[in-house]
C-alpha cells in the first residue's frame, strides 16, 4: 500500500484593485502572491492570510472565496527543499494602505489580463493567475 503524500498547506491572496491583481516577485524573481504556509496553531485561516498579506505588502485586504488550488515543490535553497506545498488561492480585495514589501519579495506589479503573455512562465502560480482572470 502506498503511503499518503505529506504537504505543507498554504494560502495565497489574489488582491484585486481596479481590474488588476497584485503580483509579487520572490527573491528568485518568480511570480508569487501574498500569503504563505499555515503556521502551527493557526486555526483562523482568514485571519492568517490577512496577517500574511499585511506583513508582506503593508496592505489591508478583505478575503472572499477560494477559487483555485495547486501545488509546487520547494526549491533547492529552501530549508525544506523538495517538500511539496498545497496552496489555496483566495479572491481578495484591496481595502487600504500603501505597498511596502517585506524582504521576501523583490518587486511587485499590478497586472491585468493583458499582461498574461508577458508573465507566462508555465508555473502553477502563473496558471492560478490565469484562472483568476478567467473567473473574475
Amino acid at each position: 500500500m502506498k503511503e499518503d503524500q505529506l504537504f505543507f498547506v498554504g494560502q495565497k491572496a489574489f488582491i484585486g484593485k481596479d481590474d488588476k491583481v497584485l503580483v509579487l516577485f520572490n527573491t528568485r524573481n518568480k511570480i508569487d502572491f501574498p500569503g504563505g504556509k499555515i503556521q502551527e496553531g493557526e486555526n483562523d485561516f482568514v485571519a492568517s492570510i490577512v496577517r500574511e498579506a499585511k506583513e508582506e505588502t503593508g496592505l489591508s485586504i478583505k478575503i472572499s472565496e477560494p477559487f483555485v488550488v495547486w501545488s509546487f515543490a520547494l526549491p533547492e535553497n529552501h530549508e525544506h527543499a523538495g517538500k511539496r506545498v498545497f496552496l489555496v488561492g483566495f479572491k481578495a480585495s484591496y481595502s487600504e494602505g500603501d505597498i511596502v514589501l517585506s524582504d521576501e519579495h523583490l518587486r511587485y506589479e499590478w497586472v491585468g489580463k493583458e499582461d498574461l503573455d508577458r508573465l507566462s512562465d508555465g508555473s502553477g502560480h502563473f496558471q492560478a493567475l490565469q484562472r483568476y482572470f478567467a473567473k473574475f
